[in-house]
C-alpha cells in the first residue's frame, strides 16, 4: 500500500518563517515483510512524497544498516545520509527541486520477527492414516503491523557472513519460487531456503504472537516398529507420513495425540510434496526387549589370541496380535567370522538389520556372534 506524504513543517521551524521547501518525517512502517525462522525479517516500505521538499526517514533501530537499498521511481539512489547521532536511525534523502511526486522504495533487514512451524498429529486408530495441522507461530517484538503482506521464509539468514546489501535474485531462489516483482528478491550472506509460505494480510502489534493454519488435513501414513538395540531398551513407534498436500513440511516438532490424550513430542524434518517425514510417538509398551553381549579370548588368525563376541537380541510379545519389528544392531568395522542364527542385511551406515515378526505371545531371539583381532 503506497503512502502519500504531504509536507509536515517541523516544530523547530515554527518559529521561523516557512521556507519554500518543507521538511518531511516519515517512519518506516514497512508494506511488505518476509520473515526468516532466526528472527530476522525482509522489509520493503513503499513512499509517495509531494514535491518540492526534504525528506527524512525513521528507520527500525534493530536494522541492519549495511542492507538499505534506496530506490527513487526505480532507480537506485546513489547519494544518502544515515545519521545516528539523536539515538535514532534518521535515513536523510536528496533534496528535490521538483513539483513532481516522488515514489521512494526501501529495502532493509532488520531483527525482531521470528517465526516457527508448529503441528499436531492425531493418531485415527488407523495404522494407514493421521490427521495432521499444520500452523505457524509468528512472533513480533517490534513493529505495528496493519495489513501488511507478509511471507514466512523456511530459512535462515546466516549473520556471521558479510551481509550483502545489493538486491540479486540467484537461480536456486527462482527454483525455489520466488515472484521477481514480490518481496523477496534481496538475498543477504548466505541463506539455506526450504520452502516460501505466503500468509496474505497480518496485523500485529509489538508482543503479539500470532497462528495461523497453513492446512489441517488427513495423510496416508505408514505404522513402524523400531528397535535399536545397540542403544535404546524399547521398541520405539514411528509414523512415516506422507505429504499429500500441495505445501511441503517445514522442519519443527510435532505433537502427538491418541484418544484425545498427549502421547509425546519429535521432531520432523523437512518434507517436500510426496515425500515421507518420520514421526517417533513414543515406545511400545507391551513388546519387552533385551540384548546381551559376552566375550570370550580364543586363538586368532596370527598365532594370537582374538576375541569372540556372542550377542543375542530376545523380543517378547505381550499383546494379542503379531508385531513386526524392525531390528537394528550396529558392527563393529573389525569384525570378522560373522554367524547368524538369522541372517542380517549389512548396511553402509555400520548397521546389521532384520525383520522380525514377533507371534502374540511368544517370545524371539536372534543370535550371532563375531570375532575381532
Amino acid at each position: 500500500m503506497k503512502r502519500l506524504l504531504m509536507p509536515v513543517v517541523l516544530l523547530m521551524t515554527l518559529a521561523a518563517p516557512v521556507h519554500a521547501q518543507e521538511q518531511i518525517t516519515y517512519v518506516s512502517q514497512p508494506d511488505e515483510v518476509a520473515i526468516f525462522l532466526n528472527n530476522i525479517a525482509f522489509a520493503r516500505d513503499f513512499i509517495t512524497i509531494a514535491g518540492n521538499s526534504e525528506v527524512q526517514v525513521v528507520l527500525p533501530n534493530e536494522i541492519f544498516q549495511d542492507t538499505l537499498v534506496v530506490r527513487e521511481n526505480d532507480q537506485r539512489i546513489t547519494d544518502y545520509r544515515i545519521n545516528r547521532n539523536t539515538g535514532q536511525v534518521i535515513l536523510h534523502l536528496p533534496d528535490s527541486n521538483s513539483a513532481d511526486v516522488r515514489t521512494v522504495t526501501l529495502d532493509y533487514l532488520f531483527s525482531g520477527m521470528s517465526w516457527k512451524p508448529t503441528y499436531d498429529m492425531w493418531l485415527t486408530g488407523s495404522t494407514e492414516s493421521v490427521q495432521l495441522d499444520f500452523f505457524v507461530e509468528i512472533q513480533n517484538s517490534l513493529l505495528s503491523l496493519n495489513g501488511v503482506t507478509t511471507r514466512l521464509v523456511a530459512g535462515r539468514v546466516d549473520t556471521s557472513q558479510q551481509l550483502d546489501a545489493v538486491s540479486t535474485v540467484t537461480a536456486n531462489q527462482y527454483i525455489a519460487g520466488y515472484d521477481p516483482s514480490g518481496v523477496s528478491t534481496v538475498t543477504p550472506g548466505a541463506v539455506t531456503i526450504q520452502h516460501i509460505y505466503e500468509v496474505g494480510s497480518l496485523r500485529a502489534e509489538p508482543g503479539d504472537m500470532i497462528y495461523k493454519s497453513l492446512l489441517q488435513s488427513e495423510f496416508p501414513a505408514r505404522r513402524l516398529l523400531l528397535w535399536n538395540a545397540q542403544i535404546d531398551r524399547q521398541v520405539t513407534v514411528i509414523y512415516k507420513v506422507r505429504n499429500t498436500s500441495e505445501l511441503p513440511f517445514a522442519e519443527g516438532v510435532v505433537r502427538s495425540y491418541q484418544n484425545g490424550l498427549f502421547v509425546g513430542s519429535d521432531f520432523i524434518e523437512v518434507t517436500p510434496i510426496g515425500s515421507e517425514g518420520s514421526v517417533t510417538v513414543g515406545g511400545l509398551q507391551d513388546v519387552r526387549v533385551s540384548r546381551a553381549e559376552s566375550q570370550s579370548q580364543i586363538s586368532g588368525r596370527d598365532d594370537d589370541f582374538d576375541t569372540k563376541h556372542d550377542i543375542s537380541l530376545t523380543l517378547s510379545n505381550f499383546t494379542s496380535d503379531p508385531v513386526e519389528v524392525q531390528v537394528v544392531d550396529a558392527w563393529n568395522p573389525y569384525a570378522y567370522d560373522f554367524n547368524f542364527s538369522q541372517e542380517a542385511e549389512f548396511s553402509p551406515d555400520n548397521l546389521l538389520r532384520w525383520l522380525v515378526t514377533v507371534p502374540a505371545g511368544e517370545t524371539v531371539t536372534i543370535t550371532y556372534t563375531f570375532v575381532v583381532d
